[in-house]
């Protein structure tokens, strides 16, 4: 009786461990070498930034100027929208050895947030009573 007790305890130990296994787990993602910042210069970081923005779809036909003075990069220029603004911002900060993004673009219209609706409010009636 011992026996096929033990054995039902180790044979539940060990389907247990399979089971408990996640068949989606995905493998750790390999992180991207970090770059050698002390042997880039603020012009290989304003190529590599000027690449990008050049690579980006919603950029491609717009005006930036970039400018890096000790890793910090500064955006000139006039965009289209202040979301294409944001997008360059954000194109800049990803790029390798890049500290800090001034963004100084001129934004020609500018990207209205959505506007709120509350569907409980009921338009007021111009009626005296």
């Amino acid at each position: 009786m011992k026996r096929f007790l033990i054995s039902v305890l180790a044979l539940t130990l060990a389907s247990s461990t399979v089971w408990a296994q996640t068949k989606n787990a995905k493998p750790a993602k390999a992180k991207p070498a970090m770059a050698d910042c002390s042997s880039t210069s603020d012009a290989q970081i304003t190529d590599n930034v000027q690449a990008k923005l050049a690579g980006t779809a919603g950029l491609k036909d717009q005006t930036i100027n970039v400018a890096t003075s000790g890793g910090v990069v500064t955006l000139t220029g006039k965009v289209k929208t202040s979301s294409s603004k944001g997008l360059a911002t954000r194109m800049a900060k990803g790029v390798a050895c890049v500290k800090k993004v001034d963004n100084k673009c001129e934004a020609e219209t500018k990207t209205a947030p959505p506007r709120a609706t509350n569907k409980n409010t009921k338009a007021k009636s111009s009626s005296k009573m």
